[in-house]
């Protein structure tokens, strides 16, 4: 089986590529596929890092029944609906939904398919890929990018610290600093992020910046600028300091059955692109409940 490289390709990884052509080989199957020499750049063996060029031949032996193109899903009428009234920008390059708290990103953990399978299927576009994610309870704008050419460059953009995250969040307890700041270094352990002293041992440096944008009876609605895109960033800082987010389970109180987390403003200088949503209504309840 060949494939020639075209310029959506130019530059991918060669276990990249084949990952997206066979989903249906795990990643060990992709390793061994290469390191067998069952495939080949223009009939030479190479690394599973080396890197694609336009108009390259990879030529793949691999046994019938296996899957080169990932079929979009059939959506149901209400997921229609969903993908059509989460978009909240489009252009030829990306796209912007308003994901709901209870959605995950992708399939995967006990999910037949999420956000990105049920747009992908929407959008008639296996190509589409968010390029930053958040958690299947924290709702709000996700950045996807329509060609592999966008996710790339998007991509980049997102690990530059060039596209611009903001939140609006639901803590406990009365914080009474305008603004403040949070500097940590997390690392995953297990199924959960920690705080470390310092960058030993693998953890990464995290900043947050705070604006306090009303007080309530017992808990405070913030306003929140990533720095730095660490797993949980938020919920960790924001409950090493004694103010958990209302609703999150793994890092505060089990209370309520919605996190009060939403990714509110997505800065894309680069692309002229500033999109901002409201301070959902339901955020207002918990500020004057006891």
């Amino acid at each position: 089986m060949d494939f020639i490289i075209n310029q959506d390709f130019h530059g991918v990884r060669l276990d990249r590529f084949l990952c997206k052509k066979f989903s249906g080989i795990p990643l060990s199957g992709i390793y061994r596929m290469i390191r067998k020499g069952r495939a080949r750049v223009n009939g030479k063996r190479k690394k599973p890092h080396f890197r694609l060029q336009k108009d390259d031949t990879v030529r793949v032996w691999v046994s019938s029944g296996h899957t080169v193109v990932k079929d979009l899903i059939q959506l149901s009428s209400a997921e229609k609906t969903l993908a059509a009234e989460s978009i909240v920008h489009e252009d030829e390059h990306c796209l912007i939904c308003n994901k709901p708290s209870g959605l995950v990103m992708h399939t995967g953990s006990g999910h037949d398919h999420g956000l990105t399978e049920i747009m992908q299927a929407y959008t008639h576009n296996s190509q589409l890929h968010f390029v930053h994610r958040i958690d299947k309870n924290t709702s709000g704008l996700v950045l996807a990018a329509k060609t592999l050419i966008a996710a790339r460059e998007l991509s980049a953009q997102i690990r530059g610290q060039k596209i611009e995250k903001y939140y609006f969040i639901v803590v406990q307890g009365i914080i009474k600093n305008d603004h403040f700041t949070i500097s940590s270094y997390l690392k995953k352990e297990a199924d959960s992020v920690v705080t470390h002293p310092d960058a030993n041992n693998g953890a990464k440096i995290a900043q947050s910046d705070f604006t306090v944008l009303t007080i309530g009876k017992n808990r405070t609605l913030l306003e929140a600028r990533l720095h730095t895109g660490r797993t949980h960033q938020l919920r960790v800082q924001l409950a090493d300091e004694g103010y958990p987010i209302v609703g999150d389970y793994k890092y505060g109180r089990k209370e309520g059955k919605k996190m009060f987390l939403f990714s509110h403003r997505l800065v894309i200088l680069s692309h002229s692109i500033d999109v901002s949503l409201p301070v959902p209504e339901d955020f207002y309840s918990p500020l004057t409940a006891e």
